[in-house]
């Protein structure tokens, strides 16, 4: 897979000061996906390869539970004042700054309700960046069903939407390109 990048409110420099290795750790775990049919699929991949980099995740499916033993899930918090019980999907922590990233295959609403969370643990003082990872064109990539994708949040609705929702916090933008 390819990705392309959008930086909201930071910039790669920003991402560089965090971790040296966190824009290519996560740029890599992308690009070495293959091309799935199905959202499961891809989830279930992520989750391995970012288990495999020691990244917290919040939940995994009964047949990948071996991966929960080393999980610290507190780390995929949203918020620690707030009793909106949410998580991240993914999260970890780069020389004392947390990092939090969201997964978004679903709706463009579920993509606001990331962003969201991502405001509230910067608010918190909780995260120093916040990733959304989304198909770049996900009526190209599965275009083998696009009855079932109508609405799915995707790169250019999402890189729109940040400026135009006035969010003060830093989030990095990655589509998955075929």
């Amino acid at each position: 897979m390819k990705t392309q990048d959008y930086f909201y409110n930071c910039s790669k420099e920003y991402i560089y000061k965090i971790n040296t290795q966190l824009y290519t750790e996560v740029t890599n775990i992308i690009e070495s996906l293959t091309k799935r049919k199905t959202q499961a699929e891809i989830n279930k991949d992520l989750l391995i390869n970012f288990s495999n980099k020691k990244w917290a995740f919040d939940s995994a499916p009964n047949d990948l539970r071996h991966l929960k033993a080393l999980n610290d899930r507190t780390l995929c918090i949203t918020s620690s004042t707030l009793n909106a019980r949410w998580h991240c999907d993914f999260a970890k922590v780069f020389d004392s700054n947390l990092v939090q990233l969201e997964v978004q295959f679903g709706t463009v609403e579920s993509m606001f309700k990331d962003f969201c969370g991502f405001r509230i643990a910067y608010y918190e003082k909780r995260i120093a960046l916040g990733i959304e990872i989304v198909i770049s064109e996900p009526n190209k990539y599965f275009s083998q069903r696009k009855e079932s994708i109508s609405g799915m949040a995707y790169f250019e609705i999402a890189k729109q939407t940040l400026p135009a929702i006035g969010l003060n916090c830093p989030i990095w933008l990655v589509g998955i390109n075929e």
